[in-house]
């Protein structure tokens, strides 16, 4: 029995894992102001979008396997230190390359920081406990999205597009604190293997179990379905619907609303259901949706009242999803615990980063690119669920 109370973990860990989000949505409004800026079409700057959850995927392989060596607490330090300067930088930068490398390096350093969320919930809770404290992290967590569009489309009309980076530099601050005076510290075990090795033989480890790599893959896939959305969001509400800045975290936040609601539903079935039946379930409804938005848009017949809800069920099954799919995987290693939630980050980012770029290097100015994508990464998500989760 842990020590420490699953709700105070939930949200010293809620408020860490929020980095992500907040670099991500805090900056959407910004994008086409952002572009203008730059002399550029909203499309190159949304690639910033997709640099940064490639950065954030280096930072969470480098960060797992790392945590799990000289623990959780120095490894997050000087990735909070790496995201804080960055922020800053690009604060102050006028060139959209200088954008597109410095979102790198800012993610490198938010990724070491988010990876040790789940590896810490490792460090205290196992098997069901592990789900319910990583849902009422997702709440947590989600309460950035929410906020984060709104935050920036303030920031925008009062300061300008560069306040949006100094507000994620002083939230870096903020991070800092939690750790320091918050966090239990956990002694990472000893082990004499030189951490080269020790490294790759722990990924070689959880690359091995089959079912584990399952649900890491059913989980990254999950995620880029509804990345895709994100990256796309600001020219698909802004631009081709016609939305004005100012209301477009309306439409955005209706997504983060579904999340949470589902969030809660989720605590209410873990009492009943298995994780793994429950994420099985979520899977096959966001295919669904995906699914129906690419027959709406090759039928002509893609319009607001119905992108909506169906955006906000394959955006919203992500509460479902993930949590149940790193409770999942997380059962399967104990002493591996930082490496299996490294390689989880690496991959669910950097496949994200990757469909990402794609689309913005197919983008034809409709939506189609976008609901194409989203619909073969959803079902390719559950076909990892059911060809190795299931059967592993």
């Amino acid at each position: 029995m842990s020590a420490i109370s699953p709700t105070r973990l939930a949200i010293m860990l809620g408020s860490l894992v929020a980095l992500g989000p907040l670099a991500i949505d805090t900056y959407l409004p910004a994008l086409p102001t952002m572009a203008d800026d730059f002399g550029v079409a909203v499309h190159a700057v949304e690639l910033s979008v997709s640099f940064y959850v490639i950065g954030v995927a280096l930072g969470q392989w480098l960060g797992g396997p790392l945590s799990d060596h000289f623990g959780r607490k120095p490894v997050a330090y000087v990735g909070l230190l790496v995201f804080f300067l960055a922020s800053l930088a690009i604060a102050v930068t006028e060139s959209v390359r200088m954008l597109y490398l410095l979102r790198i390096v800012q993610a490198v350093g938010g990724g070491a920081t988010v990876v040790i969320c789940a590896a810490s919930v490792r460090d205290h809770f196992t098997g069901p406990d592990a789900g319910r404290v990583l849902t009422t992290i997702g709440l947590v967590m989600l309460m950035a999205p929410l906020l984060a569009p709104a935050i920036g489309a303030v920031l925008l009309k009062l300061l300008g597009w560069q306040s949006i980076f100094v507000f994620l530099a002083a939230y870096a601050v903020v991070a800092v604190l939690v750790l320091r005076f918050a966090l239990p510290t956990v002694v990472p075990k000893v082990d004499p293997e030189p951490l080269r090795h020790r490294m790759f033989a722990a990924y070689g480890r959880v690359l091995r179990q089959r079912a584990a790599m399952g649900f890491i893959l059913a989980n990254s896939l999950g995620f880029s379905a509804m990345f895709i959305f994100i990256t796309d969001a600001a020219f698909l509400y802004i631009d081709y619907f016609g939305i004005d800045e100012t209301r477009f975290p309306i439409y955005f936040g209706c997504n983060i609303l579904t999340m949470l609601g589902l969030n809660r539903l989720n605590v209410l079935l873990l009492r009943r259901y298995r994780g793994a039946d429950i994420l099985g379930v979520a899977l096959v409804i966001q295919t669904l949706s995906a699914l129906a938005l690419l027959v709406l848009t090759l039928a002509g017949t893609l319009a607001l009242w119905n992108t909506v809800p169906l955006i906000m069920m394959v955006a919203g099954m992500g509460a479902l999803i993930i949590p149940n799919a790193i409770a999942c995987f997380l059962g399967y290693f104990d002493s591996d615990s930082g490496a299996a939630t490294g390689l989880n980050g690496c991959l669910q980012f950097l496949l994200a980063g990757l469909i990402g770029i794609g689309l913005g290097m197919i983008h034809n100015g409709t939506p189609l690119p976008m609901t194409g994508l989203m619909a073969a990464t959803a079902l390719a998500a559950l076909g990892c669920y059911w060809g190795l989760a299931r059967r592993g």
